[in-house]
């Protein structure tokens, strides 16, 4: 295809860009989402509230699976993008430095929302981390009733524990 074109393959490049920086933003919000969900996860550990923990845990596996979907629609943009000005891969520097300047707009706009979006994942990573610390710790330290265990042990499955 190459970067060069008309203006109606302009139009759609410049349109691929800013749907691509749409669905960051609409990512941005849902792991807002998740981590406000997630923020009470060890709360309710410590509380020994299994059941509602278990509600929260499957309530944010909702919002995982909606933020992979995302993800699938912003991997195929940045395919297309990617393949559109012949990179090997998509990346904003690489993009930055093959588009042509009338497209610097749209990627400045991506870049910004892509800035947002990083800090918010580490904060994501880190309170998963810090979760999954927490309920191994109630895991060792239990020694409660059968339904309990049960409990401990579905909760444990949702952090990918066996």
């Amino acid at each position: 295809m190459g970067a060069g074109g008309g203006p109606d393959e302009m139009k759609e490049i410049r349109d691929k860009l800013c749907e691509l920086a749409s669905t960051y933003e609409e990512q941005l919000l849902l792991y807002r989402r998740i981590g406000e969900v997630g923020s009470g996860e060890q709360d309710l550990i410590r509380e020994n509230r299994l059941e509602r923990l278990l509600q929260v845990l499957k309530d944010k596996e909702i919002l995982l699976k909606q933020a992979g979907e995302f993800e699938q629609r912003i991997k195929l943009l940045q395919k297309q993008l990617a393949d559109h000005f012949d990179l090997a891969i998509f990346s904003l520097p690489q993009l930055k430095l093959v588009a042509p300047a009338y497209y610097q707009e749209e990627i400045e706009a991506l870049e910004a929302t892509v800035a947002k979006l990083l800090p918010v994942l580490e904060i994501l990573e880190e309170q998963e981390r810090s979760n999954e610390a927490s309920l191994n710790q109630y895991l060792e330290a239990s020694q409660g009733p059968k339904t309990k265990k049960t409990q401990i042990r579905l909760a444990g499955r949702a952090y990918g524990k066996k």
